[in-house]
C-alpha cells in the first residue's frame, strides 16, 4: 500500500534525521543565543571571506531565498554587511567584527553539539553522512 511505502522513503527518513541533527544542534546553541544555521552562516563567511550571495548559497546547500530570510536576523544583529557587488544586482555578504565574536563565542557550543552527534551516529554513521553529503544527487 502506498501509505507504507512512503514510511521508509529516502525523502522521509533524511528530513527525518535533519530535523531531529538540527534539534540537537540547536539546544546546544541555544546557550549562546544563536541557531546552527546562524553559526554555519557566520563561520563560513569567517572562513572563506566576503561572497556573493549565491555562491554562500551553493556552499551552504541553501535556495537563495531562504537563505536571503536567513541573513535578514544576521544583518538586524549587525553580525553581517551586506552591500552591492561589482554587478549592483549580486550582493556581497561579509561578515562584521561583532559576528567574529559570536563565532568565537559560539564555539564552544558547536564542539559539544558536534561531539553529542560524533557518539550518537558512531564512526560508519559520521562516515555514511559525510559520504552522502558529497554526492551529487542531481
Amino acid at each position: 500500500n502506498a501509505a507504507a511505502a512512503a514510511r521508509g522513503t529516502a525523502w522521509l527518513v533524511s528530513r527525518q534525521a535533519a530535523r531531529k541533527i538540527t534539534r540537537l544542534y540547536d539546544s546546544y546553541m541555544q546557550e549562546a543565543g544563536i541557531r546552527a544555521t546562524q553559526f554555519t552562516i557566520l563561520s563560513q563567511l569567517m572562513l572563506r571571506g566576503e561572497l556573493p550571495i549565491g555562491k554562500l548559497a551553493g556552499i551552504l546547500g541553501m535556495e537563495r531565498t531562504t537563505l536571503t530570510r536567513n541573513l535578514t536576523p544576521l544583518e538586524e544583529q549587525k553580525w553581517i554587511s551586506i552591500k552591492a557587488g561589482d554587478d549592483p544586482r549580486a550582493r556581497m555578504i561579509g561578515i562584521t567584527g561583532q559576528g567574529r565574536n559570536v563565532v568565537r563565542r559560539s564555539f564552544p557550543y558547536w564542539s559539544k553539539a558536534q561531539a553529542h552527534i560524533g557518539k550518537l551516529l558512531g564512526a560508519d554513521g559520521q562516515a555514511a553522512l559525510k559520504l552522502l553529503g558529497s554526492r551529487n544527487l542531481e
